[in-house]
């Protein structure tokens, strides 16, 4: 009797430490990585389509204009960004060069031109072109309409046929009650994630380039930026400096 409450003691006891273990050898939850996922600028892109494909603009070979040279617009690979506001910054990568590069703003069927700039760049990099609230008295973009934004390098000002050329595209929408009010919160980082999770393009790269500028020392931006523009196929122009707002 005395043997089989001894045994009967011991199953217990071991059943109870065996009821113990799984908790204490559980996986660290997801929560246990918050500087691997506090790097990550997860954009999500809008499922909206434009015509033609993203690409780096090349040249053939010009004294203004050496061969192999390229330029790059900083776009999601469907060759369209959405944005929120009237006065976007459209970013692009200009490699050393003295030719002039002209940024045009045009209507959806390119009929119209809204609003041009030209400029040079003393150094290579990305720069962000940031489009007027207004242009001839009217708003730059109207809510709804979608536009089309290119840049040109003038390889040859006697003969603009030659020019290097990109294209991309530009869609103003309307901000619903969740996302303004998700927006008015006054943190830059909060906004950031916001802009980046709805899919709004031009301010989520906009927001992340100025605050790179304000810190430029700051490894969690760098890598938040890197990471942005890897995860839409701008890997080739990820590590290339920003040269400044026009």
């Amino acid at each position: 009797m005395k043997r089989f409450l001894h045994r009967a003691t011991l199953a217990v006891a071991v059943a109870a430490i065996a009821a113990t273990v799984p908790s204490s050898l559980a996986p660290m939850p997801a929560g246990s990585q918050p500087l691997l996922l506090s790097q990550n600028v997860n954009f999500k892109p809008p499922d909206v389509t434009a015509p033609g494909s993203r690409q780096g603009g090349t040249h053939r070979g010009s004294k203004l204009c050496p061969a192999g040279l390229s330029i790059t617009p900083l776009v999601p690979p469907s060759n369209i960004g959405l944005t929120l506001t009237e006065s976007p910054t459209i970013f692009v990568y200009v490699p050393q060069t003295s030719a002039e590069i002209e940024f045009t703003l045009l209507s959806d069927n390119e009929e119209k031109v809204v609003y041009e700039k030209t400029f040079k760049l003393d150094k290579s990099g990305i720069v962000g072109v940031s489009i007027p609230a207004t242009a001839d008295n009217n708003k730059s973009l109207e809510v709804g309409k979608r536009y089309v934004w290119s840049f040109s390098m003038v390889c040859d000002p006697e003969d603009r046929s030659a020019d290097l050329v990109v294209k991309g595209f530009v869609q103003r929408i309307e901000a619903q009650a969740t996302l303004k009010s998700d927006l008015a919160n006054p943190d830059p980082m909060t906004r950031l994630n916001v802009y980046a999770k709805n899919g709004i393009w031009y301010e989520t790269l906009a927001t992340l380039a100025q605050m790179r500028r304000q810190t430029p020392g700051d490894a969690r931006l760098t890598a938040k930026w890197t990471q942005l523009l890897q995860s839409q196929g701008l890997e080739s122009v990820a590590a290339q400096p920003l040269v400044g707002p026009l």
